[in-house]
């Protein structure tokens, strides 16, 4: 395929992943989703599942609010509508994180109310500086297993489980080898095109996607060039709707690093060699960056994202904050008051699944990078 072939591909994925994991069934595939954040692919894959990331829907909501308030976040209103309304019978079964109150009760709604064949809910140490949260995290990867196993009927052992490894780890690092190149050169792929490519991961088997990633590193252009835009960090968990990152892209800005969960959070950590398979998840799970309803010591999501800002010589920092996300909403006062303190420029947008003015958007972003554009000039 040339490079033209395999953006188009994925973004036609990345938006509407259904008829590729249509085309997975007719082969026999039993497709499991995942909503965010942290259940291990691999586990479902060498299970010879096909594991999905259920990433919600901007369609309308018409189902879900029967289950749901409005005042839930609307990645978990969006989630529920998705499965229950838009595509009920894509799915043979779920593994459901639990990684915050709204996931809490959304897990129970999900049993009771959408048929499948398996579900099983994966209980995430929420503090994990606790001494506890590793052997915790340990257990319910092994309980995952044997849930796996007892589904398909078949047990798999390390020899499954590190083929499924390679392939991610695989996956991952072509991932961040293109996120580098556009760095270095801003203009060898859009913004929408790299989070294309990161949210087909999402979706994709890694034997389907690692040669269409092959393809785009062969392809774009490695050295460095200058860049004049103005160079921004993301922050926060998703951006949707993804027409955001077309406005960013409209306006020239360079995007040369993010904390978010579905981006750099879910390329940047490859599973380790060790004895024990099960360790080697823990392992990754432990070594990844903080996000809003996962954490340890109070500070270390803020001295993520300042060292973050610091090492890539942004200009400024853009975070989506889901309208009642209740995570984001404890962190973002202090957030805000270790910006102000450091004199980090920051713009909060506040984004829906269903509602999002971008006209609006928009034009708070235009005034934003303006008043970069002369931070850099005054600097």
């Amino acid at each position: 395929m040339k490079k033209e072939d395999v953006l188009k591909t994925l973004h036609e994925i990345s938006m509407d992943p259904f008829p590729y994991l249509e085309s997975k069934r007719e082969k026999g595939f039993k497709i499991i989703g995942s909503p965010l954040a942290d259940v291990p692919s691999e586990l479902i894959h060498a299970a010879g599942l096909m594991p999905v990331t259920i990433l919600g829907t901007n369609r309308p909501i018409v189902k879900a609010g029967g289950h749901l308030p409005d005042n839930a976040c609307s990645l978990s209103r969006s989630n529920l509508e998705l499965v229950l309304n838009y595509q009920p019978r894509s799915f043979d079964g779920f593994v459901f994180p639990q990684v915050c109150d709204t996931t809490q009760h959304l897990s129970d709604i999900w049993k009771m109310t959408i048929s499948s064949e398996f579900f099983a809910s994966f209980l995430i140490p929420r503090q994990v500086d606790r001494p506890s949260a590793r052997h915790w995290f340990y257990a319910e990867t092994r309980r995952l297993k044997e849930q796996l196993e007892a589904y398909t009927g078949n047990p798999f052992g390390r020899e499954a489980l590190e083929e499924s490894f390679s392939l991610y780890n695989e996956a991952r690092r072509l991932l961040r080898k293109i996120y580098g190149i556009k760095r270095k050169n801003p203009a060898a792929l859009s913004n929408r095109q790299l989070f294309d490519l990161i949210r087909a991961f999402c979706y994709m088997d890694p034997r389907d996607l690692i040669p269409m990633l092959e393809t785009m590193t062969e392809n774009l252009p490695k050295e460095k060039a200058e860049d004049e835009n103005v160079r921004v960090v993301l922050s926060g968990i998703v951006v949707e709707p993804s027409q955001l990152l077309d406005i960013l892209d409209e306006l020239g800005v360079s995007i040369v690093g993010d904390d978010l969960t579905v981006g750099t959070r879910m390329i940047a950590y490859d599973v380790p060699e060790a004895e024990d398979p099960l360790e080697a998840l823990t392992a990754r799970h432990f070594d990844k960056s903080p996000f809003s309803p996962i954490r340890d010591v109070g500070t270390r999501l803020y001295d993520h994202l300042l060292g973050l800002f610091e090492t890539t010589g942004a200009d400024g920092i853009i975070f989506f904050h889901i309208k009642f996300c209740e995570s984001q909403d404890y962190d973002l006062p202090d957030l805000k008051h270790i910006m102000r303190e450091r004199r980090i420029p920051m713009i909060v947008l506040d984004t829906e699944y269903q509602s999002v003015t971008k006209a609006q958007t928009k034009t708070r972003l235009e005034a934003f990078i303006e008043s970069l554009y002369g931070e850099r000039e005054n600097g």
